[in-house]
């Protein structure tokens, strides 16, 4: 059974990183596919050892996508095809949170929207030098301290402190809110007008603010299914402030490709095993 290990940053990346996740799996010579549905936050993602196929690298003018370890995945406001896997995968993900990418390396994240291109093309062979680090140790506290390292040098006062207002405060927010508050409070809260917020946030997280509560809610419902399986589809859209069932259709069918039936039938990656682990002091 595929295992999953999730580990929280240092305090100190706590703004700009939600979490580290190290995914191990061995599909013993089976082909396995999965969509790769739409997704609310920017990751990185490193391959540690099997490369799965299907990946859609932005820029990428070679057909050998093994030698791209180090990709940056951007968020995701449509379906992109399907990801298939055959062979041992160990794969670590920096998974930031709404706003982290920008505030630590100052990118627009709307330069990114729906595009996966390789790391190394944005920080340079550094990126590659980590991803060897990591391929080095199977240990994910020695991951998770590898990575603080090397972020915490992007990491500035200035920055620290423009984590606490703003459009990050916000995303923050709507985080905690699961997107119960009309966009025009949370602008109030950036203290800004409902044009200039607008307008910073698909910069800074890279889609509109009604579109990431959109997609929020759409993974929320995907989350439930995978924890919860026997858990039926009308009380999920219940659970997730759908209006009613054919409103969670139809977001499924632009963020995941199908119904969430058809996308649950026609997955072939098997139960995971998720595990939240604590950081040793």
């Amino acid at each position: 059974m595929p295992k999953i290990l999730n580990i929280p940053p240092s305090i100190f990346l706590a703004p700009f990183v939600r979490t580290y996740t190290l995914l191990k799996f061995n599909t013993y010579q089976k082909e396995l596919c999965w969509p790769c549905y739409s997704g609310p936050e920017m990751c990185l993602l490193f391959f540690l050892e099997e490369h799965p196929k299907g990946l859609p690298i932005n820029g990428n003018d070679s057909s050998d996508n093994k030698s791209k370890r180090a990709l940056l995945k951007g968020l995701f406001t449509r379906f992109s095809g399907s990801w298939k896997f055959k062979g041992e995968y160990s794969i670590f993900r920096i998974q930031f949170t709404p706003n982290g990418f920008h505030s630590l390396f100052g990118l627009p994240l709307k330069e990114f929207t729906n595009k996966i291109v390789d790391a190394q093309t944005v920080f340079g062979k550094e990126i590659t030098l980590h991803c060897e680090q990591l391929q080095q140790t199977q240990n994910i506290f020695k991951m998770a301290a590898l990575t603080d390292e090397y972020l915490k040098k992007y990491v500035t006062q200035k920055k620290a402190t423009a984590s606490k207002k703003g459009v990050d405060l916000v995303s923050n927010a709507i985080l905690r809110s699961n997107c119960s508050v009309p966009i025009e409070q949370y602008a109030a809260m950036a203290k800004m007008s409902l044009r200039n917020f607008e307008r910073k946030f698909r910069k800074q997280v890279g889609t509109s603010p009604k579109t990431f509560c959109r997609l929020l809610r759409f993974n929320r419902a995907i989350q439930l299914k995978l924890m919860s399986p026997e858990k039926c589809w009308t009380s999920i859209a219940l659970d997730c402030d759908y209006y009613d069932q054919m409103h969670m259709i139809k977001d499924f069918k632009k963020f995941a490709g199908a119904s969430p039936t058809k996308l649950f039938e026609n997955s072939s990656r098997p139960a995971l095993r998720i595990e939240n682990v604590k950081r040793r002091i």
